[in-house]
């Protein structure tokens, strides 16, 4: 028993000062008083309700995340078991992420300093409070870190189970966040010679599983609502800020989310025809409007890099303390300032690890790449606060910990001794 804590010990630590994190921040902002249902929350739950009540599919949301999110709809659950169930999801992935970080970092980082990396994620104000919600952020960025995860074992082993298991990851994650479909094809691509030579391999099974998602996921959205495509949200996305906003720079006018004409004439539309004006309407402004886009996507970048957690601003003080809005005040600057200070972080380091490492270590470089990827994906939307960029933090404390442990020496006793 004693020889168990002591190989665990880091990780039962890492579990320790999570919750303990989760339970500080819920105590002083009332997270779990909170009974607000944004938006996008009601989405996820409509899906979940869709695929086990009535065995269809969401016109938004996909298969993987109304299947996680749903899951206890089996056992009868009723809709307030929803919102209880997605918490306890939602901090499953978002401790596993620190723990898979540590699994990381101490391949190449003492473990005390591994330990130290690790926790750093649960500062991160922002992902705590998104714990109280049904959204994508934490579980999408556990399938993005075990999907890395594998990937590092792959390189270190050769093993191509593991690198199956990874891209299969990374397939999937486009059923939870359907901006991460070219992420995904992109690096499949990448290793399409191992694919191909791997063709009959049984650890074929976790890619070939996971396209079979992607092909009932886009084959019921053609039968159920007329496209071959993984979701309507893109285009919606893309057309009610990005190009909402270049047209309003050229008009000379202020956007507005809220009150926004053509979003409201683009949801009176039936979804395909909503994904047809969507990418009319890109086009034309790309072929006419094209500094305006540019200025647009540019503003939309840097709002998502300065902003603070959107759903602080909405929080009630249901047990009525009277320190209650200096904390709901305190946390929502330092939720600014952390992503002001993470994003530059990230746009930093994914620089320098993009630059760097393309030909000595191919895995920094793809982490450097989803970085990039998600920073630049950022431009298409605005006014969600840091929700975006959360997204990468981290992932950019992970390369964080290779650039301090490649300058200062924190490499483990063993691999110090080998070089």
């Amino acid at each position: 028993m004693s020889a168990l804590l002591k190989k665990y010990r880091y990780h039962l630590l890492i579990i320790l000062v999570g919750l303990i994190c989760l339970e500080g921040v819920n105590f002083l902002l009332q997270l779990d008083r909170q009974t607000l249902v944004y938006p996008d929350c009601d989405n996820y739950l409509e899906s979940a309700q869709k695929m086990y009540h009535k065995f269809t599919g969401h016109y938004y949301r996909p298969m993987v995340m109304a299947f996680i999110t749903g899951f206890p709809y089996l056992f009868g659950s009723s809709d307030a078991g929803i919102f209880q169930w997605s918490l306890w999801v939602n901090v499953f992935c978002w401790l596993g992420t620190s723990l898979l970080l540590f699994e990381i970092a101490k391949h190449f980082v003492k473990e005390k300093y591994a330990f130290v990396f690790a926790i750093l994620p649960f500062f991160i104000l922002g992902n705590i409070i998104l714990n109280f919600h049904i959204l994508t952020e934490n579980i999408f960025v556990f399938f993005i870190m075990l999907a890395f995860y594998c990937l590092f074992q792959y390189y270190k082993t050769a093993k191509f189970w593991y690198l199956s298991l990874s891209l299969s990851l990374l397939l999937s994650s486009m059923l939870v966040k359907p901006g991460a479909k070219f992420l995904a094809i992109i690096i499949t691509l990448f290793f399409i010679r191992e694919i191909i030579k791997n063709y009959a391999s049984k650890s074929m099974v976790f890619i070939y599983g996971s396209l079979l998602m992607i092909s009932i996921q886009v084959v019921g959205m053609k039968v159920q609502y007329g496209d071959f495509t993984i979701s309507y949200i893109d285009g919606v996305t893309y057309h009610n800020y990005l190009f909402s906003k270049a047209e309003c720079f050229k008009n000379g006018k202020e956007y507005s989310q809220i009150n926004n004409t053509r979003a409201d004439y683009l949801f009176s539309l039936s979804f395909p025809n909503q994904k047809k004006i969507a990418f009319e309407d890109a086009k034309r402004q790309i072929r006419t409007n094209f500094p305006n886009v540019i200025k647009a996507f540019a503003d939309d970048i840097k709002d998502n890099a300065v902003s603070g957690n959107a759903c602080i601003k909405d929080l009630l003080n249901h047990e009525k303390k009277d320190n209650f809005l200096f904390w709901k005040a305190f946390v929502f600057e330092m939720t600014k300032w952390q992503n002001r200070v993470f994003t530059l972080l990230a746009i930093l380091l994914s620089a320098y690890f993009l630059w760097k490492y393309y030909r000595k270590d191919k895995f920094y470089f793809f982490i450097a790449f989803f970085i990039t990827y998600i920073i630049v994906l950022s431009g298409v939307s605005c006014g969600q606060g840091d929700r975006f960029h959360l997204i990468t933090f981290p992932f950019v404390i992970l390369l964080l910990a290779k650039f301090l442990t490649d300058r200062n020496g924190l490499k483990p006793s063993s691999e110090r001794l080998q070089k």
